[in-house]
């Protein structure tokens, strides 16, 4: 028996490190609301990852993903941590277990910043809705440059930063205004809603109500916020880590032991990320993305003025 091919209607994206990944857990928590299995998909940013820069390493990682995918396609294994589904005959079975859920999702962070993505989801889905999550930009940064180092920063924040301007992940970090534009130029305004990470870590409960609402489903369904996932951890003793690192490249020294003793371990050697960004740091980043953070604000009618303190 053919089954008639079955699309999101609803897309989760924003900045990266904005608690897009626990509001993801927590919508497939929720039985009127089905979530793609695999997170992070990006198949509508397609036109612009096969594209030079990106295409050579974006299909080296297709190519070293495609077992894996196959795999869970062909089967009803767990789904594998993948970085990309980008061709259509794949992606439309990652929805073949929809039921009778009425909000179909998928959660794709690029979707923002690449810039062909408004148009190709409006282009299949005309009638989604589109929601994203977005932080102060300065302290996205610092989060990303304190993850990449591990707690054991190899160089300066200033020269991490510098560098990473020819890094679009790190470079459209700010860009808000203009990201948010070619969404509201796609589609309607009532079907794209913006939150903000500072409010999702202030009231969880209120932020995914409003947004279990914009989708049209019961938001007083209960789930637990209480937990968070993908939180910022470094290693607890960066000397430690540095030495690691030298040892063993990326590589893990305890990938031999069992998955329990590899998980207590972990616990041990990482904690929870605490770095403070230097004033001189952040104006720098402020001065960066001052007419961006502006024009959000203009958009979006909301006071971002803290993000330029």
């Amino acid at each position: 028996m053919t089954h008639a091919q079955v699309l999101p209607n609803f897309f989760l994206g924003g900045a990266s490190r904005s608690g897009t990944t626990s509001l993801y857990f927590h919508l497939r928590e929720h039985p009127q609301v089905f979530m793609s299995p695999v997170k992070e998909p990006d198949f509508f940013g397609a036109g612009d990852l096969l594209a030079p820069p990106y295409r050579d390493k974006v299909l080296d990682i297709l190519a070293s993903d495609r077992a894996a995918l196959e795999k869970y396609l062909d089967s009803a294994e767990r789904a594998p941590s993948l970085r990309f589904v980008l061709y259509w005959d794949d992606y439309v079975r990652l929805f073949r277990d929809v039921r009778d859920e009425t909000v179909i999702g998928e959660a794709s962070t690029d979707y923002l910043w690449l810039p062909g993505a408004p148009r190709a989801i409006r282009a299949k889905v005309p009638d989604a809705r589109v929601v994203f999550v977005l932080r102060d930009p300065a302290e996205r940064l610092q989060r990303m440059y304190q993850l990449g180092s591990g707690g054991a920063p190899t160089i300066p924040f200033r020269a991490w930063f510098e560098a990473g301007m020819n890094q679009p992940p790190i470079a459209e970090s700010g860009r808000y205004a203009t990201q948010l534009r070619r969404f509201f130029d796609a589609f309607p305004a009532d079907r794209v809603r913006v939150f903000l990470y500072e409010d999702y870590q202030a009231n969880p409960s209120g932020v995914l109500r409003d947004l279990l609402t914009f989708l049209g489903v019961r938001p007083d369904h209960p789930i637990d916020v209480s937990r968070r996932y993908n939180e910022t951890v470094t290693a607890r003793f960066p000397r430690v880590h540095a030495l690691r690192r030298r040892l063993f490249g990326g590589a893990s020294p305890t990938r031999w032991l069992p998955e329990s003793a590899r998980r207590a371990l972990s616990s041990m050697y990482r904690g929870r990320a605490s770095y403070t960004m230097l004033p001189a740091d952040r104006r720098m980043v402020i001065d960066c993305y001052r007419s961006e953070i502006a024009g959000a604000a203009d958009l979006l009618r909301r006071d971002l003025s803290a993000w330029l303190r």
